[in-house]
């Protein structure tokens, strides 16, 4: 039986959620996000905004109605003509209280179904280096490695990581 969770795309009203999960993820686990807190810190506009223009999946507690994770499919962007068959995925994060019952893997086929049925060829994603249940995660879900992009980004402390780049053919 699945746990108490719902997996949906998230509407307008879920803003509030969506600022408090993301900006979470972003202070609790900055060595995994290209993003920093102080660039998502804004208005509650903002998060409306991707809401409205990529497709953000979310993992719902059934009771609470509480979000508890998401994955954004950045299906908002449109790149040129030659590259449109290629989507990324961005932010998976699943909150620590709620970890443990599969969210990340039922948010991610959501997405992966959701690509397919918007006319994608390929999904792409990255992982950062030291991330190896993400990782596992992808390879399980039928994404593999193509590239390795050193010093990808830079942590506020110094650190620079590296990230492993994967794509799946849908």
């Amino acid at each position: 039986a699945n746990p108490p969770f719902s997996i949906r795309r998230l509407v307008a009203s879920d803003a509030p959620q969506f600022r408090r999960v993301r900006l979470r993820a972003l202070a609790e686990h900055p060595e995994a996000f290209t993003s920093t807190v102080s660039e998502w810190d804004g208005p509650l506009a903002m998060f409306v905004e991707r809401i409205e223009q990529a497709h953000v999946v979310g993992a719902f507690e059934r009771e609470s109605d509480m979000l508890r994770g998401h994955v954004i499919l950045a299906s908002h962007i449109k790149p040129s003509w030659r590259t449109r068959h290629k989507c990324e995925v961005w932010s998976v994060y699943v909150e620590p209280e709620a970890r443990g019952h599969g969210l990340a893997r039922r948010m991610m086929e959501e997405a992966i179904a959701v690509a397919r049925q918007l006319g994608y060829d390929w999904l792409k994603l990255g992982v950062s280096e030291g991330n190896a249940r993400a990782r596992a995660l992808y390879e399980s879900l039928g994404f593999t490695l193509y590239g390795h992009e050193p010093d990808h980004k830079r942590l506020e402390d110094g650190r620079s990581l590296s990230e492993y780049l994967m794509q799946k053919r849908l």
